[in-house]
């Protein structure tokens, strides 16, 4: 885990690297410095790095910062660039992937369908556990959900993703959740599921207070 001290110089070091003009530009430091914002949920900074594209990466990031936005129109937008480049591309699949499930609806059987495909033609990996959970989870097939995630906990015991599904399936289907949460907070303090947990426990003791 990287300490906060560690974290601002890194920010610090990245804000001067994207300020010289000899390597600002850059697409890969442009890529890197979008996921490093986005995953300090300083989306618009992110965007002032990645927004100008070039690159499937760089669209593929656009794609997933605006559907944290809540701005899926956006985000179809860059998919549909995607799309123009290199319809089977890995990177235009995933993405559509992404925003089937953020749009819901009938587009959750087309993001399952697409995590299936990747799922006989590669590798299973967390990413694709994950996505397939997801989708099943929003089509209510809780059981079968729950056996994708724990195939993807075994491959990565420390996986936010992971722990953060397996905490919301475990709940839907009446079971435990207290070890993934436990696991979650120990890994990922930061993580937007122990945030929510804890503001309900704050919420909880207030109640119990006022009733003693």
């Amino acid at each position: 885990m990287i300490h906060m001290e560690s974290k601002e110089t890194v920010i610090t070091s990245l804000h001067e690297l994207l300020g010289d003009p000899a390597i600002g530009n850059n697409p890969i430091l442009r890529l890197i410095a979008g996921i490093v914002f986005m995953h300090e949920q300083d989306y618009n900074e992110a965007l002032k790095h990645t927004n100008a594209g070039g690159t499937m990466e760089l669209h593929a990031l656009n794609v997933q910062i605006f559907i944290k936005m809540h701005r899926s129109d956006y985000a179809e937008k860059q998919l549909r660039i995607m799309q123009q480049a290199d319809e089977d591309h890995t990177l235009t699949q995933l993405a559509n992937a992404w925003l089937n499930l953020a749009v819901g609806g009938s587009k959750i059987q087309e993001a399952y369908l697409i995590f299936q495909d990747f799922s006989e033609k590669n590798q299973m990996t967390g990413l694709i556990l994950n996505g397939k959970a997801v989708c099943c989870m929003h089509m209510g097939n809780f059981d079968e959900a729950e056996t994708l995630l724990l195939e993807a906990l075994n491959k990565d015991t420390k996986d936010s993703e992971t722990l953060a599904n397996l905490v919301v399936c475990s709940l839907h289907l009446g079971k435990p959740s207290t070890r993934y949460l436990s696991q979650l907070k120990i890994s990922h303090p930061d993580h937007m599921l122990v945030g929510h947990a804890a503001s309900a426990e704050e919420i909880f003791d207030r109640a119990v207070q006022t009733v003693a």
